[in-house]
């Protein structure tokens, strides 16, 4: 398979944005052929390229988008068609190094509907074949067929890159209308289905009105067994003082980037009006749904399997902390989340947990930055914890706020420090918190730091550097049981495991059927489960968590339970009773409960325990809980 769509299984991918928008404000007028500057100015297509490379995005597209014969025949340039388009990807090659793809951009001859039912078929399809020839000896990655609004005119290009590149992965985008169809009808399902058949690798939709419109086409195209793509423009162009002016902003992008990808959408970028900067609030986006930091076009060994044969063997379970010792023993565990506070006293938080242990929960856990807000180090807290209660911590390892350097710091600090249990998630993005112009760094994923950690525990650093000693860490992931993309939380969770965790913490579950198909789905993971519980606080404290929260879906029977229990103590013990059902109806197939109290209300913990009765600590779990 090549490289490219082998990492589409596993992971988003970032395109770039336009080119001609960022050629047009370097001073070329729109009366000239952008393709022709790739012979004439070079140097301002490689500038262009450079600065999405620096944004972040991992695919270059070349500037070849008008470059077949029919369309340069305009400007005089038809001679040129397969100079001009070699020409594109040479420059897009130089700019992506090793560390980006280049897609060869192939775009429409513009010839409209009753030109090109006159037009000839072969005509059409030597257009092509010239122009998808000189993109393939100029050295593309990939072949993108980019804003056809003509299904004729696409099959022709689909047919025709397959006959010259048949290895050359084959992206084919379209330009969908307003009402969400084709200029002659064509609905996106029928369109995604008929890009199928013709041998597209990848679909999806480019440019149309906005971020909005190609979200809600995408979307449609979705279910066929093909990975989907969405290149939306930056909304309607306006012209203002003479000039066209396109109002979608960087911020704008973002948030539309991250809803994208959560709805199973693959491959994202801009179109039309957007730059560098909407690219770059984007990779924030991907990198948080688990995009890499740097791509090779190439497979290359990486430094941990060079190193493998000097890696040490990782540590006994057993040697790692008193939480692993009871999980592989087979005990039923409980773990609560107490977060640090707003400001600087920690004794609130430390009281909680006195009273958390006094009623036998295992372990606390404690967020870092849960939610993009601002508190006290977790860090702090969990020392605090350990030293004035003799209690376990969970230490939350959040890859949004710190670079790979102090990522590494931090939790090797924590272990100096006696921590030996993380969790390590990837963390919601600053745009959810009070500090939206924050930089979200994400410059590894879960699955990076899982791998990182991984290597701590076998005495290797991420660059396959030998350490004096292997640390003890004892690794949990979250998972999402009612994830929008359900296949890919599943395929993310195996590449979890792969990494190296050893325990799974879900999202707060309230349809205990559709969490026992999760644990049916993961069987053959074989990692030990923690199942989420967050007790609800009353109707509104449930509406927020089912509108708002990622991965949390509140089935309408439980938020009308919520709604009939009114406010205050009624609501607290409805959201305790629904808390006790979900756990009773699984507590057999689990390894133990990860309860989050709401808005702070801690006494709900014993009371949701209090389901298990009096001799829950002593339950052995049964071997399918366990699973490792």
């Amino acid at each position: 398979m090549h490289p490219f769509l082998q990492a589409l299984q596993t992971r988003p991918i970032l395109f770039d944005g336009a080119i001609g928008t960022e050629l047009y404000k370097r001073g070329v007028f729109l009366t000239n052929s952008f393709e022709e500057l790739n012979l004439s100015r070079p140097s301002l297509v490689l500038d262009v390229h450079r600065a999405y490379r620096k944004a972040g995005a991992e695919v270059l597209t070349t500037n070849s988008y008008g470059a077949n014969r029919i369309r340069l025949d305009r400007f005089g340039l038809g001679d040129k068609a397969s100079t001009i388009s070699e020409a594109s990807a040479r420059l897009a090659l130089e700019a992506a190094g090793s560390a980006a793809w280049v897609a060869g951009s192939v775009g429409p001859t513009g010839l409209e509907p009753g030109a090109l039912m006159g037009a000839s078929a072969d005509r059409l399809e030597s257009a092509y074949r010239e122009q998808i020839e000189a993109l393939i000896e100029g050295g593309v990655d990939l072949l993108l067929m980019e804003t056809f609004e003509h299904l004729v005119e696409m099959r022709t290009a689909l047919q025709v890159a397959k006959e010259v590149a048949p290895d050359v992965p084959r992206l084919a985008t379209m330009r969908f209308t307003s009402d969400e169809t084709l200029r002659d009808g064509s609905e996106p399902e029928d369109v995604a289905d008929a890009l199928k058949r013709w041998s597209a690798d990848v679909i999806g939709c480019n440019c149309g009105d906005g971020p909005d419109l190609v979200f809600r086409v995408a979307q449609r195209m979705l279910g066929n067994g093909l990975p989907v793509m969405a290149q939306p423009n930056a909304g309607t162009p306006e012209m203002l003082e003479g000039r066209t002016i396109y109002v979608g902003n960087p911020e704008y992008f973002g948030v539309f980037g991250r809803r994208m990808l959560k709805a199973g959408i693959s491959l994202v970028g801009g179109c039309c009006g957007t730059a560098p900067a909407h690219i770059h609030r984007m990779r924030g986006a991907t990198r948080m749904m688990g995009g890499a930091l740097h791509v090779k076009r190439a497979e290359m060994e990486t430094p941990r399997e060079a190193k493998a044969s000097s890696r040490q063997k990782r540590p006994a379970v057993a040697d790692r902390s008193e939480l692993a010792r009871k999980m592989e023993a087979g005990k039923f565990v409980v773990s609560v989340e107490v977060n640090p506070p707003f400001g600087l006293d920690p004794k609130p938080a430390i009281d909680a947990a006195r009273m958390l242990r006094d009623a036998g929960v295992d372990v606390i856990n404690i967020a870092d930055g849960p939610r993009a807000s601002v508190r006290m180090s977790n860090l702090a807290e969990a020392v605090l914890v350990q030293r004035d209660l003799d209690m376990e911590v969970i230490l939350h390892v959040c890859c949004r706020d710190r670079n790979l350097l102090g990522l590494q710091a931090d939790v090797l600090g924590a272990h100096a420090l006696g921590i030996r249990n993380l969790v390590i998630i990837t963390g919601d993005p600053p745009k959810l918190g009070d500090y939206p112009d924050a930089t979200a760094v994400y410059d590894v994923d879960s699955v990076g730091l899982l791998r990182m950690v991984d290597g701590y525990n076998h005495a290797v650093d991420p660059v396959g550097k030998e350490m004096p000693e292997p640390t003890h860490f004892w690794v949990a992931t979250g998972a999402e049981p009612a994830a929008l993309d359900y296949d890919r939380e599943i395929r993310r969770l195996e590449q979890k495991a792969q990494a190296g965790a050893d325990f799974v913490m879900t999202q707060p579950v309230y349809d205990p059927r559709m969490f026992e198909k999760f644990l049916d789905d993961i069987k053959h993971i074989q990692l030990p489960v923690l199942m989420g519980l967050l007790p609800l606080a009353n109707y509104r404290n449930a509406n927020f968590l089912h509108e708002n929260v990622p991965g949390m879906q509140i089935p309408e029977e439980i938020r009308s339970r919520m709604k009939g229990a009114g406010n205050g103590e009624k609501a607290r013990a409805e959201g305790v009773t629904i808390a006790q059902e979900a756990l009773s109806a699984v507590r057999s197939r689990i390894q133990g409960a990860y309860i989050m109290p709401p808005l702070g209300h801690y006494e709900m913990v014993p009371r949701i325990l209090d389901v298990l009765g009096d001799d829950w600590k002593r339950w052995p779990v049964s071997d399918a809980a366990r699973q490792s």
